[in-house]
């Protein structure tokens, strides 16, 4: 089945769909979300879908003879989940919940978590742990879009923050891991990648691959950066902490941060934590890149789609 070009969903008419067994899996099935089809690994031939249970089964009869040369019949009873590998993968969430805690997410403002807890019926924990996943597949949709940014003139702000990844997540990013970030100020250009440490050669190497020499690089005061203004950058240093911008740099003060203003601005208040702000950055990107909330589900599950991709199969 070929790939979904284009869609666009209001809350209402997604949550609607969803309710709709066979027209979410279509969805699902159109966005790469879940596989179309699987051949039996038993007798070779093609599943047929059982969405009662969301399996593919195979319960075909087979008439074969024996060493005797008696006819025999044979029952196959191969099944195999569809959800192996993908999105709801160890999820206790129906299907149809999580895709519309999914649109919700996307689309309600802060404070958001008892809205949809009470519009699907789904507990607070359950809320609070899939915003989590969503803002993972935010921040692998970040890296996709990341760019060099930069040059001599340009003010480029960076940060590292450490993220807590789902642990089962097949090939991808696993536990807690570190994410580097730069924002070009006077643009919407930005990068993020995953690095093992924030070590000062790590983060060197980093600067190096994703900013031009000449750039004016402004940090917090991690003395890991302190090296920068050798390596053929001009370096500032902010201490965000406090709110502190340096006499020095105070031409910048009113670019330097703007955009973490606004990710701090728009995120909870209460229960956020310095680990999970590379994820309500992610998210924020993610939403101003879609500021008509027609086209978030489509790119949101497309998303979902290329970091849980399921292992295609092609023959039995």
């Amino acid at each position: 089945m070929s790939s979904c070009r284009s869609c666009e969903w209001t809350i209402l008419g997604f949550c609607a769909m969803a309710k709709d067994t066979e027209q979410l899996v279509k969805f699902l099935i159109l966005h790469h979300v879940l596989l179309e089809s699987w051949w039996c690994s038993s007798c070779g031939e093609l599943c047929r879908r059982d969405l009662s249970t969301f399996t593919f089964r195979c319960d075909r009869r087979h008439v074969f003879r024996d060493a005797h040369r008696c006819r025999r019949r044979w029952r196959c009873h191969f099944s195999r989940s569809m959800f192996v590998g993908t999105w709801f993968e160890r999820s206790h969430m129906s299907v149809s919940e999580v895709c519309q805690m999914n649109c919700l997410w996307l689309n309600l403002l802060y404070p958001r978590m008892s809205r949809i807890h009470s519009e699907i019926g789904i507990s607070l924990t359950s809320v609070q742990k899939w915003s989590w996943f969503c803002r993972e597949v935010c921040i692998f949709w970040l890296s996709r879009q990341s760019e060099i940014l930069g040059g001599p003139g340009v003010v480029v702000e960076i940060d590292e923050a450490k993220f807590r990844t789902r642990t089962y997540n097949r090939d991808r990013w696993t536990g807690e891991q570190w994410f580097f970030v730069g924002f070009e100020c006077g643009s919407k250009k930005c990068f993020l990648v995953s690095v093992p440490s924030r070590e000062s050669d790590m983060l060197l190497e980093v600067v190096r691959e994703w900013i031009h020499p000449g750039t004016t690089v402004v940090s917090d005061c991690w003395k890991a950066y302190d090296c920068l203004s050798s390596e053929g950058f001009v370096h500032e240093s902010v201490n965000h902490l406090k709110n502190f911008v340096d006499p020095s740099t105070r031409a910048h003060a009113q670019n330097i941060g703007k955009t973490w203003r606004e990710v701090r601005g728009r995120s909870p208040r209460f229960g956020r934590k310095n680990k999970h702000t590379v994820g309500h950055l992610a998210e924020f990107t993610f939403k101003r890149k879609y500021s008509d909330y027609l086209e978030r589900v489509h790119a949101f599950f497309t998303a979902v789609g290329q970091l849980y991709s399921p292992a295609p199969q092609h023959s039995g």
